[in-house]
């Protein structure tokens, strides 16, 4: 059975995977942990907490540094990408998660520690994220599978108050459950990310409160016929000075652009 972009199904990938040690250090810990996964003490949290990797972006997000989880390991993920229609068929992240083993491991143990284990602000405090520009980025290469997940990443980004997060997601429930529960982080500016071409996302009027922007990814010949203005990067695909790092658009609040609109590349 084919996955996103022709890619095989994840566990088939991950046997091509080369096992590192790091990884290995990482699962084994993973392993110990999820029989007592409901009652964790601190110090385990930091172990976890402490195995969470962080990625450095390039290209487009060139400068940015991102914790994230596994777009091959999202069952939610693998079934948008079956939608015609739906970006998701045409997903960045699932080549560059199955183009490097390092990166296919860490996105993959992130995924088990995140959509498992519930961690405190204090031990997620500990995970060390670089930035040059005071902005970090969660999920680069996945969406929050679970509500635990949408809990960890909302208390990783209020650990970390010195850095204003960007957080796409198109799994906008489990967040809204965080949000109401224990506040959305000052620092997090969310974006609902439309899961289909040239259709912005209809955010429902509960999470409207919440939602900073909607980001779309538009086709060109549609973008031009229904006159729909592209404020992610340029109709030239080829024009390196619309990184991330150089626009800023999306890490503003919304009373800035609402609808980010990015040209399908």
């Amino acid at each position: 059975m084919k996955f996103i972009n022709g890619i095989t199904n994840y566990e088939e990938w991950r046997d091509h995977a080369k096992d590192n040690k790091k990884y290995k250090e990482r699962m084994a810990l993973i392993s110990e942990l999820l029989p007592k996964k409901d009652n964790l003490n601190i110090i385990d949290q930091y172990r976890l907490a402490s195995a969470l990797a962080v990625s450095e972006l390039t290209g487009k997000l060139e400068d940015f540094w991102a914790v994230s989880t596994s777009v091959l390991m999202n069952p939610i993920c693998q079934a948008r990408a079956r939608i015609g229609g739906c970006i998701c068929k045409d997903c960045y992240a699932a080549c560059g998660a199955a183009r490097f083993s390092g990166l296919t491991q860490s996105l993959e143990t992130n995924y088990l520690i995140l959509n498992n284990f519930l961690l405190s602000e204090e031990a997620l405090a500990t995970v060390a994220i670089p930035s040059s520009n005071g902005k970090g980025r969660v999920e680069s290469h996945g969406d929050a599978a679970t509500k635990i997940c949408a809990i960890n990443h909302t208390r990783l980004v209020n650990s970390h108050k010195h850095l204003d997060f960007g957080v796409w997601s198109k799994n906008l429930e489990f967040y809204y459950d965080v949000f109401e529960a224990e506040g959305k982080p000052d620092n997090m500016i969310f974006i609902a990310s439309s899961p289909m071409i040239n259709e912005p996302m209809e955010v429902p009027e509960k999470m409207k409160k919440y939602v900073d922007h909607v980001f779309t990814v538009y086709e060109e010949e549609y973008a031009k016929e229904h006159g729909i203005k592209i404020n992610c990067g340029t109709w030239n695909a080829n024009d390196l000075d619309h990184r991330c790092k150089n626009c800023m658009r999306c890490y503003e609040r919304h009373n800035k652009e609402f609808y980010i609109n990015e040209l399908k590349k």
